[in-house]
């Protein structure tokens, strides 16, 4: 049975789509996270009370735990681009010495209607390349040597389409997003388990003075059990969130990048070689992208090892090239 044909510009909005799904659900996570600390400490507070009072507790736990992702995501989001460095040995481009690059990037930015980037060379063997900062401000593109020496001209804009493209969708600006809110839930993950721990102590401590019924009781286990598989699976999943946001960004560029010069198939053949490469390569050598800041928005993750599906910042090559061709 054939393959139902799905457009450039289909592929681009199902990207958009669920990446604010994605947020969307790490806020909800939050919301979760939060609503299980107000259960934690309202059952504390409450055990001789009213069940109205720990489910209050709840619930202005969970409006707290959307406010903090609310006020995390919009300073993350408006600062990004100061979040990403610049990669390490990244050097300036002299336009006289490499018009014909130069003349590439301007004619793709142009063609994305964005302001040209600047254009930056890391002297590489590896197959890779990078953007950061915004369509719409000062931006940078960055390109290893091996990529110049390797890619025919096709393939090479291909490559350079799809940075724009980040660029573009403000890629940068989301994926900080994406880290900003995993870094901020670990942290109160972390908190929140060693208050547990604390908290454990101390009515283990007090426990000759216990005067709860069994009814209490069991509530304090189910919260204390909630709470306890929270800090251990409550890490795993953020990562997963944090990947799932990477991924579609990726997706997103590629089909982007495509729209933009009309022509997938470019990039299609420079995954295949870079993805081939790159494999003997970072065997080898140490990747250029030592800074991991960057590695949501290479072009090809810069690992020589397998990433799990669950947790790897780009998805499979396969899967990317198969969408291109059949664009």
């Amino acid at each position: 049975m054939a393959k139902k044909y799905v457009s450039t510009f289909e592929h681009i909005n199902h990207s958009k789509r669920n990446s604010i799904i994605v947020v969307i659900g790490f806020i909800l996570f939050f919301a979760a996270i939060f609503a299980l600390i107000g259960f934690f400490y309202g059952q504390s507070v409450y055990y001789y009370g009213d069940y109205y009072d720990l489910i209050l507790t709840g619930i202005i736990g969970a409006g707290l735990g959307i406010l903090v992702s609310l006020i995390i995501s919009m300073v993350s989001y408006r600062n990004s681009g100061k979040i990403l460095a610049k990669a390490a040995d990244a050097t300036p481009v002299d336009r006289e010495k490499s018009p014909a690059l130069y003349e590439m990037v301007d004619a793709i930015a142009a063609g994305a209607q964005i302001n040209p980037p600047e254009v930056y060379i890391i002297e590489s063997g590896e197959l890779n390349a990078f953007a950061s900062g915004s369509g719409g401000g000062k931006s940078m593109v960055a390109v290893t040597r091996g990529l110049l020496e390797t890619l025919n001209r096709e393939e090479l804009e291909g490559v350079i389409a799809h940075e724009v493209a980040h660029l573009k969708n403000d890629d940068i600006k989301f994926v900080s997003l994406a880290a900003a809110l995993s870094a901020a839930l670990l942290m109160i993950l972390q908190i929140f388990g060693r208050s547990m721990h604390l908290t454990g102590r101390g009515r283990r401590s007090g426990s000759g003075n216990s005067r709860g019924g069994g009814g209490n009781a069991i509530v304090l286990l189910v919260v204390m059990a909630l709470s306890i598989l929270a800090i251990i699976i409550g890490p795993l999943i953020a990562r997963a969130m944090q990947s799932a946001v990477s991924k579609q960004r990726e997706f997103l560029a590629d089909a982007s990048g495509s729209a933009i010069i009309g022509y997938p198939l470019g990039l299609a053949s420079a995954l295949e070689k870079i993805e081939r490469h790159n494999r003997s390569y970072l065997e080898q050598h140490q990747t250029a992208f030592t800074n991991q800041s960057v590695h949501a928005l290479c072009i090809s993750q810069p690992l020589a090892k397998k990433v799990s599906r669950l947790f790897a910042t780009h998805p499979p090559i396969e899967e990317r090239i198969e969408r291109l061709r059949g664009m």
